[in-house]
């Protein structure tokens, strides 16, 4: 009866020591395909904010504002200091048109 039982107990110990490893490999394994989604899903992310980030660039830059201002006949002018004052940088070409919004390049 002792061996039985010592040898169940010895069976057990032995499936048990294999078996946990195993699982705990698969565990592991899940976890790393997970992690590798997300991976995949942060470098998708990254470039999209890279290519928006290029886009608000492109934009809001020196050269497409001139060109704004250009087709919206603003001019540029120098800019100069008077009494701690500063001259608006853009004017408009034709003062005919009176109808001018703050703020933004109304005509």
């Amino acid at each position: 009866m002792r061996k039985q039982y010592f040898y169940n107990i010895l069976y057990l110990c032995i499936f048990a020591s294999l078996v946990v490893p195993l699982i705990l490999n698969i565990k592991i394994n899940e976890i790393s395909n997970h992690i590798i989604e997300i991976n995949n899903e942060i470098l998708i992310l990254e470039r999209e904010r890279n290519s928006i980030k290029l886009e608000h660039n492109e934009v809001f830059s020196i050269a497409n504002i001139d060109k704004l201002s250009k087709v919206n006949l603003y001019e540029r002018l120098d800019v100069a200091q008077k009494i701690n004052k500063l001259e608006i940088p853009y004017k408009l070409n034709n003062r005919e048109k009176e109808k001018i919004t703050v703020l933004g390049f109304g005509k």
